[in-house]
């Protein structure tokens, strides 16, 4: 990153954020992802008011705007796919971070040739749509871990995680008669859900979410439950085998699993978190070069 004593000329990032929330990953990964540019040497700012105080994720302000516009900065408007449009308007560099398929929850399923397109997963890019990927990690390994966990050997709890799946009218298979609901409907804080997990000695899930990221990483295996709704949303899905994940529910199966799961933190810390950086590296490297590319005098 080059420096400047007398000129501001890396265009600052607007995220459009909303209130923070626990409850919702994508949320949770536009105030990450402000977050981290900010550690990165980058000038970002969400467009709401609910902050938390350990990210550093400052709220975007008309005096902030004012300052960014008579300065001649371009700046680069960062939108969920749920968002349609450009509601900021400032000017400069639009760019869509595909959260989910476009689409599928709200916004638009188009978009105009010249936004920039990323994607948090590849299975989020349509058939014929071309982006790259940013993918922000939301599990926090201070709280999602096994370490020195004094259930380990003694777990003793099943849960499963349904939540859209009963939301678009499935309904419970016997896998999970007596099992403990992890859905969001318990209104159970991180720390709440890493203590169950962590005692926890299997969880089913009946839909892609960052719960089974985090359920590895407090070393509770993953039975995934492929119902129509997993196959509509995951097509094509594949996963790291021996990392504490399986697609069926034998015993013999769900005993690899358990066999495996403490080679997912590895493969987290050591693949997920350095591609991540890598990713925003390079989200950084385009967005700056396509704002340079449309520059104005101060």
């Amino acid at each position: 990153m080059t420096r400047n004593f007398y000129l501001a000329d890396h265009a600052p990032y607007y995220i459009f954020a909303m209130d923070y929330i626990q409850q919702s990953a994508g949320i949770r990964a536009l105030h990450y992802l402000c977050h981290a540019l900010n550690e990165s040497g980058q000038e970002a700012y969400v467009t709401c008011e609910g902050t938390v105080p350990h990210l550093r994720t400052p709220v975007l302000t008309e005096a902030v705007l004012r300052q960014h516009h008579a300065s001649g900065r371009v700046p680069i408007m960062v939108y969920p796919e749920i968002i349609s449009g450009d509601p900021l308007g400032a000017g400069g560099v639009v760019v869509r971070w595909l959260l989910n398929r476009p689409g599928h929850i709200g916004g638009d399923a188009t978009f105009p040739k010249e936004d920039l397109i990323f994607a948090y997963d590849p299975i989020y890019l349509p058939p014929g749509m071309k982006g790259e990927m940013l993918h922000i990690p939301t599990c926090d390994l201070s709280i999602f871990n096994n370490d020195n966990n004094p259930n380990d050997d003694k777990r003793d709890l099943v849960c499963f995680y349904a939540h859209k799946y009963l939301h678009n009218g499935g309904t419970l298979t016997e896998h999970v008669k007596g099992a403990v609901s992890l859905c969001k409907d318990q209104k159970l804080t991180h720390h709440e859900i890493a203590a169950i997990l962590r005692r926890s000695r299997l969880l089913y899930v009946y839909e892609p979410t960052v719960m089974i990221a985090e359920a590895l990483l407090c070393g509770c295996p993953i039975s995934v439950i492929e119902t129509d709704y997993w196959r509509q949303n995951m097509p094509n899905y594949s996963y790291i085998k021996d990392t504490g994940l399986v697609m069926a529910d034998s015993a013999e199966s769900l005993e690899l699993a358990k066999a495996n799961i403490h080679h997912y933190r590895t493969y987290h810390e050591n693949v997920v978190l350095k591609n991540a950086w890598e990713q925003l590296d390079h989200f950084i490297e385009v967005t700056q070069n396509a704002a340079k590319s449309r520059s104005r005098p101060y």
